[in-house]
């Protein structure tokens, strides 16, 4: 017996779940590994942490396959999930500095165009003022042949 399945014999909340540590891609043979749980709401998608022998001895994966129907005589060692990812606050922080940066280039233009317009307007005020583009002229006169 495997008792890293033990827990599905004495509790029958426990969930066993398929993940993959890379992407599914077409012909690419992916290893899809078995985890265990009592989370009722994971489903398939859903990225998780589970423990590894790399790094900092946590990594994610990608739920594929819920509710697996068990082979208690597997030689696999079924760790357990950590816990969800949870990305929503992470899209939400994202997006809140995307709005950010936006307004920082707005100001920046702003800043840019008023301090030129600064510049020109305090030694050629007077030349720039009598441009007729700057009288709202808009006609344009065709040039004599």
């Amino acid at each position: 017996m495997n008792y890293s399945l033990a827990v599905f014999l004495i509790n029958k909340n426990a969930r066993a779940v398929r993940a993959i540590y890379e992407a599914d891609a077409p012909g690419n043979t992916v290893k899809r590994s078995l985890f265990k749980t009592f989370d009722p709401s994971l489903a398939v998608d859903d990225l998780v942490i589970v423990p590894t022998d790399t790094r900092h001895k946590f990594t994610v994966v990608k739920i594929v396959e819920t509710d697996i129907d068990l082979d208690f005589d597997t030689t696999e060692n079924v760790q357990w999930i950590v816990g969800r990812l949870d990305l929503a606050n992470h899209a939400t922080r994202l997006q809140q500095e995307q709005a950010a940066i936006a307004a920082i280039k707005q100001a920046e233009l702003k800043k840019k165009r008023d301090e030129l317009s600064k510049a020109l307007f305090a030694d050629y005020s007077e030349n720039l003022k009598a441009l007729p583009i700057a009288q709202g002229d808009t006609t344009i006169t065709p040039a004599a042949e």
